[in-house]
């Protein structure tokens, strides 16, 4: 995956329920591929639902949508 706007928001991001900045990552759904580097994601599982959460913090273990962010 490539940086790009989304990735940088992501970074700047703080969390919702900690307030940590830098530490918001999205969530990868499914069974992930070996050139996949998962220093970027946070790993969801393999069951995939349309409502499952999109983005989480990996200090505290809050996941939601990034919708959330842009209310803080």
């Amino acid at each position: 995956m490539t940086g790009n706007g989304k990735n940088i928001r992501l970074l700047t991001a703080s969390c919702p329920r900690c307030g940590a900045v830098g530490h918001i990552k999205r969530i990868l759904w499914g069974m992930p591929s070996n050139d996949v580097d998962l220093s970027l994601f946070i790993i969801g599982g393999c069951l995939i639902d349309e409502n499952e959460s999109e983005v989480g913090c990996e200090q505290c273990n809050w996941v939601g949508m990034k919708k959330e962010l842009e209310k803080k």
